[in-house]
């Protein structure tokens, strides 16, 4: 193969990461952007903060719920199509968020969207390990995944600032319209790799059973809904601790969300050649971080606290997806499913048990 041709191939697959990572990014501010505008949408649409936050609740656990099954439906399809396909669902729905007359139109819309996210992780971090280096699946899926974690710092802040501004129905208009160009550019860049193995509904508990994929699934779960029971209802934590002023709460939050990108990185550099180091070394700095904040820590020692945690928790998705990766073989996508299931049961059981907890 000619120089000129292999420069050429690796451009095009530069170019492929870089769609699927901005589309990640997009594809997470989708599902966090309500939280930011929770009191804009109770005020119009006339209902309680409680069940606008349901819109957020909701979305995990719908894409919790048919992330595996519909993954194995689509599994015959190329992965590129499964891509866009996927895309199409976050354009129309994203933009019936925003048109949407009342709660259940919205909720309703919430939840397709929730179900195309399902599907869109299990095939993206695959996607990705196949345009990539096939010995490095976890820097491929870190890049995929860095889109995620630079969403939380920019994207849902931009997205809150610009809903204060001119509402909240304009903030969805414009992510859809993000989704859309994302979409188009997909469409002309995405090269096909081909689809994994075609799987039926009824091979799901076989995949689940795949030597190494239990632990990595319930492993998890156990580690996201710990995470979200405490941060989901942190700014409460924080006020208990004596952090009032909502701009030291914004500084954490960043520093959190910027914490992550770094633990993205560093994670996705390190994981393919010491996956159990980086996994014990995350684990117990999430652990470690999460407990000081509980049992009581002050300013400015929390942005310590902050940057760790967000660090720590940032390198979850990367080493879990790598470890699903590795033992899943060519079931990569629908084993991927199990673990975007249960990403999302612990996002929203954390959410659900957080709210408990505050409330006893």
């Amino acid at each position: 193969m000619s120089g000129p041709t292999v420069a050429c191939m690796i451009t095009r697959r530069a170019a492929a990461l870089a769609v699927l990572t901005v589309t990640a990014f997009v594809v997470v501010t989708t599902e966090l952007l309500p939280v930011g505008l929770l009191p804009q949408i109770s005020g119009d649409l006339g209902i309680s903060d409680a069940r606008a936050g349901l819109l957020v609740t909701a979305y995990a656990f719908t894409a919790a719920l048919t992330a595996a099954p519909l993954t194995a439906l689509v599994s015959r399809w190329p992965r590129h199509r499964v891509f866009l396909a996927m895309c199409g669902v976050f354009v129309l729905g994203t933009a019936l968020s925003g048109l949407a007359v009342g709660f259940p139109m919205v909720a309703a819309a919430r939840l397709v969207c929730g179900a195309a996210h399902g599907v869109f992780w299990s095939i993206i971090a695959g996607y990705a390990a196949a345009l990539a280096d096939p010995e490095r699946p976890g820097r491929a899926a870190a890049v995929v995944f860095g889109g995620g974690s630079t969403a939380v710092v920019l994207g849902v802040p931009l997205g809150t600032a610009l809903g204060a501004a001119t509402g909240w129905r304009n903030a969805f208009l414009l992510v859809s319209a993000v989704a859309l160009v994302m979409l188009l550019i997909a469409w002309r860049v995405l090269p096909d790799t081909g689809s994994s193995p075609t799987q039926r509904v009824g091979d799901l508990p076989k995949v689940l059973l795949l030597p190494g994929l239990p632990s990595l699934v319930i492993t998890t779960a156990v580690l996201v809904l710990g995470n979200f029971t405490v941060y989901t209802y942190c700014t409460d934590l924080l006020r208990d601790s004596g952090v009032a002023d909502p701009a030291r709460v914004s500084i954490l939050l960043s520093v959190y969300g910027l914490a992550g990108i770094g633990g993205t990185w560093l994670s996705g550099m390190l994981v393919d050649g010491r996956p159990r180091a980086v996994l014990f070394g995350t684990v117990t700095l999430l652990v470690t971080a999460i407990a000081v904040f509980v049992f009581g820590v002050r300013w400015p020692l929390l942005v310590l606290v902050f940057f760790a945690w967000g660090f720590a928790f940032s390198a979850v998705p990367v080493s879990m997806q790598t470890g699903v990766l590795r033992v899943s073989g060519r079931s990569a996508d629908v084993a991927s499913a199990w673990y975007v299931a249960a990403f999302n049961l612990g996002i929203g059981g954390g959410a659900l048990a957080g709210g408990v907890l505050l409330a006893s």
